[in-house]
């Protein structure tokens, strides 16, 4: 199988919703698109006709991506990528880290002239008809410094070929230091003396196995363009109502009237339970009214009722735009919510994917599922909401995973309970990139240690959602402190209610 048939073949299967080729002069393999192309070469010669609606840009690819939003360009992320332009492994590295910034996680790169034949044709002058050059040091370079990218080369006819997905386009790790790099990859030391020695480093697969990694990558890609289930604006306004109990409101209200009987604090009236929306009519429009903004009654946590969700109507109809708005702009990555409780936003984001049809998110439950840590930041001082004094915050991971399954959301392939406090638990957390993070940590201490942990896993233009941002002035300093140790303003803010706000990850 050549070059141009294996190219076909990914076209083919993965059914790309857009494409980009570096390196094209004569336009054979362009020919292949059919979905929306841009095409990239100083010295296009294309003589072949196309049948893809395609932009073409007579640029070298530094020069273009220095001047081109290429997600503006595309109405969308890179999804499928063919490089094959300057023989160099360090002009092939630019291309792939220039390309992942337009990428979603799995987006394809495809790299041409990896595994020459002769080890002439590995000259990083032309020496010979058959050319390569050394772009075969890319491979194990990016294997090495860049372990997330899972990286397979097949033994396509005369020049091999590697197919590259599972990006970050929040990494930035290789660009720090760009320059040490490329001068490495154009030096001797990652060069090898023979093809045995260059074949036992690229460690190639039989290009009879490119049909069914094909597939396997499709089938893990899913649906790229899921369609709604029937009925999903009415399915999730119905959730939202059951999350935050409101349907049954008088019911919660009566619990709260019996426990006050049983405190004393009331004497018991037939009369009030049977008909306790009328008779405690003040109460009821309290209880109401601290639903939908997410506040206790009272401000006691001692009367955090029943509901599976704190955060009330308004946040959690923010947390519902904030899920359609991702998803419209096509953001990659995955949901996480650092502080559940019982769980109620993250069962509400896991209706919403099954509603949406979406199938190529995970969702992180990320709680210690013991009530919060005692304070001892100095930021904190005065907050302990430990599960010593405030029992009604610590809800097990039994509970939780249970309220999932009595929603019939339950899902163990797609969802991770992941179980400890912030600062032990969230660095290994299962997720390379993020499209939402949901904090709801309250405490200095936790707020910074999930920012640090998750924040540059946030894809460019995902979304941070800060709960406690107005009520607490710990969680906002974190915040304001862990943008000032970087050097960056806070981007701007999304008031939601008397508490929660949010913000969209700048590009």
């Amino acid at each position: 199988m050549d070059y141009l048939s294996a190219l076909a073949a990914a076209h083919q299967t993965l059914t790309p919703k857009s494409y980009v080729e570096i390196g094209c002069r004569e336009g054979r393999s362009l020919t292949l698109a059919n979905c929306p192309a841009i095409a990239i070469d100083p010295e296009f010669e294309i003589r072949m006709g196309l049948s893809a609606p395609t932009r073409i840009f007579k640029l070298p690819s530094d020069d273009f991506f220095a001047g081109h939003d290429l997600r503006h360009l595309l109405g969308g992320a890179v999804d499928l990528a063919f490089v094959d332009g300057m023989h160099r492994a360090e002009f092939v590295l630019r291309d792939i880290l220039n390309l992942e910034q337009y990428a979603e996680h799995n987006s394809v790169i495809i790299v041409d002239d990896v595994l020459p034949e002769e080890i002439e044709w590995a000259s990083r002058e032309r020496q010979t008809q058959a050319w390569t050059g050394d772009v075969y040091k890319v491979i194990p370079f990016l294997r090495q410094a860049r372990p997330d990218l899972e990286i397979r080369v097949f033994d396509v006819a005369m020049k091999g070929m590697a197919i590259i997905t599972g990006f970050n386009p929040g990494d930035r790790s290789l660009q720090k230091d760009l320059a040490a790099h490329e001068e490495a990859l154009s030096g001797p030391q990652l060069a090898y003396d023979t093809i045995a020695a260059l074949r036992e480093a690229l460690a190639p697969e039989p290009v009879e196995n490119l049909p069914g990694f094909l597939a396997e990558l499709k089938l893990r890609r899913g649906d790229l363009r899921p369609m709604p289930v029937a009925g999903a604006a009415p399915y999730l306004d119905l959730l939202k109502r059951s999350l935050l109990n409101e349907i049954y409101l008088d019911d919660e209200l009566r619990l709260l009237y019996l426990r006050d009987c049983l405190t004393g604090s009331e004497s018991f009236d037939y009369a009030v339970l049977h008909d306790i929306r009328d008779a405690r009519a003040g109460a009821y429009a309290e209880l109401q009214a601290s639903r939908r903004i997410g506040r206790f009654p009272d401000r006691r946590i001692q009367r955090s009722g029943f509901s599976h969700s704190m955060m009330g109507r308004l946040r959690m109809d923010s947390l519902h735009a904030c899920l359609d708005d991702l998803h419209s702009r096509r953001i990659p990555g995955d949901l996480v919510e650092c502080g559940v409780w019982r769980g109620g936003g993250c069962i509400f984001m896991a209706g919403w994917l099954k509603a949406q049809g979406v199938t190529n998110r995970q969702l992180i439950v990320a709680d210690s599922f013991e009530g919060l840590p005692k304070p001892e930041h100095e930021k904190d001082r005065g907050l302990d909401l430990s599960k010593d004094k405030y029992p009604q915050l610590a809800v097990s991971r039994d509970t939780v995973r249970k309220n999932f399954e009595v929603y019939g959301l339950l899902d163990d392939s797609r969802q991770h309970f992941l179980k400890g406090w912030f600062c032990d638990t969230l660095a290994e957390a299962p997720t390379r990139q993020i499209a939402l993070l949901r904090m709801d940590g309250d405490l200095y201490d936790s707020t910074m240690d999930t920012l640090k942990a998750l924040y540059d896993r946030v894809s460019p233009g995902g979304i941070v959602v800060v709960d406690d941002y107005g009520a607490l002035d710990m969680c906002r300093a974190a915040l304001e402190d862990f943008f000032a140790e970087r050097g960056e303003p806070v981007p701007p803010l999304t008031i939601i209610d008397w508490t929660g706000a949010f913000f969209v990850k700048p590009h």
